[in-house]
């Protein structure tokens, strides 16, 4: 299981008000922020959001570059194996394995694994973590010369399922990559955990792309009557601009 953590989401009041620079169409905007300072997206610029994401091209939704998120991520190292695909747009800060590993050694509860689903692969697994304990108390009172040698032992022994946290920044045009491309993947780590994830970010459908229908969306605001929000996930006033249709470019 990945265990997500969001601490930090900025840049979405710049975000939305350089969407407006391309055409100029400042006259339009309506978002801004209130008397306690809470940025509430109007239905102009939420409008606008909807048609550039859905446009299709990463080019027509750029401004989704400028909203960053900071998170810390809880993962065994296959998953970070797969994430780091993903180099453009993402930094990543993460606790050294090494020097936890030969401060406290390795137990089976920092181990991601279907404990019971075999007995037979859970013998070999605690067999493993029981090993690498073993080298890990030995390394301690090795002489220098064979301590490299027992670290590479140790690392190399490290079971793929072994947990670490990192805080990670990127950008919801990443997570946009990502979600579309990870979302149907086999691991629950992937199509459950990290989608959840994905779901609890503001405005989650300009990454999604699971924009709610018009109709929901006004029942919503009857029942809430509350505006939209960055802070929190409320409802979106779906009101169309009183002119003719235009396509993402005209706009």
């Amino acid at each position: 299981m990945v265990h997500f953590q969001t601490t930090e989401i900025a840049g979405v009041a710049s975000a939305i008000a350089g969407m407006r620079h391309p055409l100029k169409s400042y006259d339009k905007a309506d978002s801004g922020y209130d008397e306690d300072h809470v940025f509430h997206i109007g239905n102009n610029d939420y409008d606008l959001a909807k048609r550039l994401c859905q446009a299709g091209s990463p080019e027509h939704a750029k401004f989704l570059r400028q909203i960053s998120v900071w998170a810390h991520i809880t993962a065994p190292r296959f998953w970070w194996a797969e994430f780091d695909t993903y180099k453009v747009g993402t930094v990543a800060n993460s606790q050294s394995t090494m020097h936890r590993l030969l401060k406290d050694g390795i137990s089976p509860e920092e181990i991601d694994f279907p404990w019971g689903a075999n007995p037979s692969a859970d013998v070999i697994l605690n067999h493993l973590i029981s090993d690498i304990n073993s080298l890990i108390s030995a390394y301690k009172d090795v002489e220098d010369e064979y301590k490299d040698q027992f670290f590479a032992m140790i690392k190399a022994l490290l079971p793929e399922g072994y947990m670490q946290t990192r805080m990670v920044s990127l950008n919801y045009q990443v997570l946009r990559t990502m979600y579309n491309q990870r979302k149907n993947h086999r691991l629950p780590h992937w199509n459950t955990d990290f989608v959840n994830w994905i779901h609890t970010l503001p405005m989650s459908e300009w990454i999604t792309g699971e924009f709610p229908e018009e109709k929901e969306v006004e029942k919503e605001k009857e029942n809430n009557e509350t505006d939209s929000s960055i802070g929190e996930q409320l409802e979106i006033n779906f009101e169309e601009e009183q002119e003719p249709e235009k396509t993402v470019d005209e706009q």
